[in-house]
């Protein structure tokens, strides 16, 4: 038994078409061609970043919300970050960028051709500005790289004195939701 029933079939009906039929597909296959010969760099370290962040957040909210099985709720991203505290907690802190993070890594998963702009990461940068003051990024996707870590660190969990401590520093900490989420 085969697979596919009926091809020759098929193929002695289109053959009359078979010009048209190459034209057409030679047009659809140019576009193929330009969408596979996007930056793929770019989405493999968005993807890269969104990953490994979702992986500390599954685990900071599982620890803070008392959940063992977080995975079961098959929640998203952004439902785990919206999760997150918007004040008095060191993860409010780092939440608008993860939020960024999760608008960027869908536009770059629904729209091959996406260039990510600066706009689009406001909220990232402003952590970095905090977190890392002396370095300047020059492409959006550098700082969203270099976001990941902070934003890991920020949602770790530690000592109960060092917990004490940033409850202490981030009670005053407050935070939005971005625009561009």
């Amino acid at each position: 038994m085969r697979e596919i029933e009926g091809i020759e079939q098929a193929l002695d009906i289109l053959k009359s078409h078979w010009q048209e039929l190459e034209e057409q597909f030679d047009r659809k296959n140019h576009r193929f061609l330009m969408l596979m010969s996007a930056d793929h760099d770019a989405i493999g370290r968005v993807l890269r970043a969104h990953l490994v962040v979702e992986s500390f957040l599954s685990t900071f909210l599982s620890s803070s919300l008392g959940v063992e099985d977080l995975e079961s709720l098959r929640l998203s991203v952004f439902q785990k970050a919206s999760l997150l505290p918007k004040k008095g907690s060191s993860a409010s802190f780092v939440r608008p960028g993860i939020l960024q993070l999760n608008a960027v890594r869908n536009k770059l998963g629904h729209q091959i051709e996406h260039r990510v702009k600066a706009h689009e990461i406001s909220a990232i940068s402003e952590v970095l500005q905090v977190a890392r003051p002396k370095v300047q990024f020059d492409e959006p996707i550098d700082a969203i790289e270099a976001f990941a870590p902070v934003a890991c660190a920020f949602l770790s969990g530690s000592t109960p004195e060092l917990e004490e401590m940033f409850t202490e520093a981030f009670h005053h900490i407050s935070t939005h939701n971005p625009e561009n989420t």
